[in-house]
């Protein structure tokens, strides 16, 4: 799927993250603060899959600004290393 400018517009807009396997944005954003870590935690949902990310309140201060980037980057195939040593 390529974007266009003005999808790219949208996604800035509502800040949403976008998928990296259906590249796509997500279909469902959830964050909540989590006391016992003192950390906002963000779960994103699509494909039926869910991924958590936590950010602790140092980080958050420190940074002058949070930006989502790309969900289930770990779900894309993975390039093999193969052992050439003969």
């Amino acid at each position: 799927m390529r974007l266009s400018a003005t999808n790219k517009y949208e996604l800035v807009l509502h800040n949403v993250p976008t998928c990296a396997v259906c590249n796509k944005p997500v279909e469902k954003v959830e964050s909540m603060y989590d006391i016992a870590y003192g950390a906002k935690r963000f779960r994103v949902y699509c494909h039926g899959d869910m991924e958590e990310a936590m950010l602790d309140d140092v980080l958050i201060e420190d940074c002058a600004s949070v930006q989502f980037g790309q969900a289930f980057i770990d779900k894309l195939p993975q390039k093999q290393l193969e052992n050439n040593a003969k």
